[in-house]
């Protein structure tokens, strides 16, 4: 059992005033001078976010990445806050609570269990910098919220009337660049983060690639002509002046008031496509834009019984993510109860 330490202030629990982009000099020093072990609990509650990146994606985590576990980190904080729990003297059973209050508060399983990774990495920094001894959520987690039997997904004629609905759209900046996202996302596999983090500067038109900034990692793909085609059509109606985003072209910009031209975020991805299945009638309660992903490594699965293209071409580090669409299509292949179909006796006699 831990020694429960006294309540820091507040202000420990954010950090308002270094860059994220750094380690702070001081922490710099201790850290090449002694090791790991000399950190403070206080000095690391209040420079967590500068230290927490070298433990996420290999030491350069993106800011968007950055940006999202800070934000579920500090809503940690603030129910640590809340209950009089010290972040680092929590306990298993503690962070249990901390999983019911998520659920009290209508967070589903795929939302906690992101959250759960934030928090996790949060206690891994602290455990290789000796700050605690065991790391509290190392055995919570929520059930897999997407079974192989529970994935949904798209066919292809479904996917064809979603993009006949931006087809009606009069405005052909919109049409196609929407277009070419339902083909980014439903036929080449590419998550919504991806498509927001794509710049113009990524597309090589001489050999049809895309450099994607990937989930973790990076890669090329080599997209069909179909998709290099609408990728086309968009970029001959694309604006004169966009919005840059560093030394960086944005592909797919806003055309609404408060940004346009400017990258295209993520929720600005989720609406356009949540429209489409509005209109069409696909839409779902919990069905989240993602369902296109899950159409690409169906249906490519279900087309070439390859397993390893289908990782490949969604970018799977680990092949056993790709085998749910293997164990889908099995499933649907076989329809085992066909056999026992209610029917009468001389229809029985004639399939024995």
């Amino acid at each position: 059992m831990k020694n429960v330490t006294p309540q820091p202030p507040q202000e420990l629990f954010t950090d308002k005033t270094l860059p994220h982009h750094i380690l702070p000099a001081s922490t710099s020093k201790i850290v090449a001078a002694t090791g790991t072990a000399t950190i403070s609990q206080a000095y690391f509650l209040a420079h967590w976010k500068q230290i927490l990146p070298r433990y996420i994606g290999h030491g350069r985590p993106s800011a968007d990445t950055m940006n999202h576990y800070s934000s579920y980190i500090q809503q940690f904080f603030d129910w640590c806050q809340t209950m009089k729990t010290h972040p680092l003297a929590i306990t298993d059973f503690e962070m249990r609570g901390f999983v019911e209050w998520l659920y009290g508060h209508g967070y589903k399983d795929d939302t906690i269990a992101v959250k759960l990774v934030s928090i996790r990495r949060f206690y891994l920094a602290a455990q290789r910098l000796g700050l605690i001894a065991e790391n509290p959520c190392q055995d919570i987690y929520v059930p897999n919220a997407t079974p192989d039997e529970l994935i949904r997904f798209f066919t292809p004629d479904q996917l064809y009337e979603i993009c006949q609905f931006y087809e009606e759209d009069e405005n052909l900046f919109r049409r196609y660049r929407n277009i070419a996202i339902v083909y980014l996302m439903g036929v080449e596999g590419m998550r919504n983060v991806e498509i927001h983090r794509m710049n113009r500067e990524d597309i090589d038109t001489e050999i049809g690639s895309i450099f994607v900034h990937g989930k973790g990692h990076d890669r090329r793909i080599f997209p069909c002509p179909e998709t290099m085609s609408f990728l086309h059509h968009y970029l001959s109606h694309y604006p004169p002046e966009p919005k840059k985003d560093g030394p960086f072209t944005p592909m797919f910009l806003s055309d609404s008031h408060k940004n346009l031209w400017g990258r295209l975020s993520r929720n600005g991805i989720r609406f356009i496509m949540n429209q489409a299945l509005v209109e069409t009638g696909f839409k779902r309660p919990g069905l989240s834009c993602h369902v296109f992903r899950h159409s690409a490594g169906t249906n490519l699965y279900a087309a070439t019984k390859d397993l390893r293209l289908v990782q490949d071409t969604l970018g799977h580090r680990d092949p056993k993510t790709t085998a749910r669409y293997a164990h889908l299509q099995e499933r649907m292949a076989k329809r085992q109860t066909a056999s026992i179909v209610p029917r009468p006796a001389d229809a029985r006699n004639k399939n024995d």
